[in-house]
């Protein structure tokens, strides 16, 4: 990742939704101000943290006859130490996308591991604690669902919001949601997932930067993950096919300390380092050691063992 992609989102008046008059209640700046922000925010060599959605395996689609048709939305918050929430237009909007087709049992091919959506940014500030996303994923049961209508509803609700100060994630999440829930009169669709991922500073990850997490239900798994947008890089995606092996290599060297990340969406694919990574398995991390970091100077090998799939992996030096 990097300041002038996550700028240029960020900055982003033609998301779907927005409208000029929208823009200026949420204060939204320029790409090149928002750049400036960004820049304003390193820490150092560590820079914002950029929380991305990677993925959303649909388990059971809720329909009994034919796919589904799957939309998504999500809200972030930020939590300072003393409890109190803030949003701002460079922590993050509201976001969301239109009804994609999806069957039970199968993954949403319109969630891009090459540009994934954001869902939050983590300024590198003591006082952050936590980052509160909220996420949605429904099936869309009557009328398709107008998200744009929806995510306009939602940056609305949000400008009404107090800036920062507010007790706790919820006195900034619940109007906005209830806005998106009213714009797509929700209640005639099935929810696959309408909960929160809370991502804590911790003691020695903050906020689990380098590393993918999961919010899983019965019906479906969302997958995140976490890069620093100054020093995490990024190898793949790639496509793997059965029987074909291939590599994963970094521009930088790995370093001891490191955290290295893979994740494979569609068929089986197998990796010396981190073993199978499957459907019901589909992410791996670890800190990397000096005997690791010797092993893959050559690259992350993964091997197809089924069908067709992509993997993505990450690394963060310490």
């Amino acid at each position: 990742m990097e300041l002038e992609n996550l700028a240029r989102r960020l900055a982003d008046v033609g998301r779907p939704g927005m409208s000029p008059e929208i823009a200026e209640k949420l204060k939204l700046k320029s790409e090149d101000v928002v750049r400036g922000q960004l820049m304003a925010m390193t820490d150092g060599d560590r820079g914002p943290l950029g929380v991305y959605l990677l993925a959303i395996y649909v388990v059971d689609d809720t329909d009994v006859f034919g796919d589904g048709q799957i939309y998504w939305w999500s809200v972030p918050v930020l939590v300072d130490k003393q409890g109190n929430a803030r949003w701002s237009a460079v922590s993050g909007l509201p976001a969301g996308a239109s009804p994609h087709k999806t069957g039970s049992l199968e993954w949403m091919t319109n969630v891009s591991l090459q540009e994934p959506p954001l869902l939050a940014v983590i300024p590198p500030e003591d006082d952050i604690s936590a980052c509160v996303i909220r996420l949605g994923v429904y099936d869309d049961d009557k009328k398709p669902a107008d998200m744009p209508t929806a995510l306009a509803q939602a940056y609305t609700a949000l400008a009404g919001c107090q800036r920062e100060g507010l007790p706790g994630a919820s006195q900034i999440i619940t109007p906005v949601r209830d806005a998106i829930w009213r714009s797509l009169k929700a209640e005639d669709d099935d929810v696959l997932v309408d909960e929160d991922i809370t991502i804590r500073r911790g003691e020695a990850l903050r906020f689990n930067v380098g590393l993918i997490g999961a919010a899983m239900t019965a019906k479906a798994r969302s997958y995140y993950v976490v890069v620093d947008e100054l020093r995490t890089e990024i190898a793949g995606p790639i496509d793997v096919r059965k029987r074909e092996t291939a590599r994963l290599v970094f521009p930088s060297d790995l370093v001891s300390g490191g955290r290295l990340a893979i994740f494979s969406r569609g068929a089986d694919v197998d990796c010396p380092v981190f073993g199978e990574l499957s459907t019901d398995r589909p992410f791996a991390g670890k800190v990397i050691d000096a005997a690791l970091a010797k092993t893959l100077a050559g690259g992350i090998e993964v091997t197809g063992s089924g069908g067709s799939a992509k993997v993505i992996a990450y690394y963060t030096p310490p």
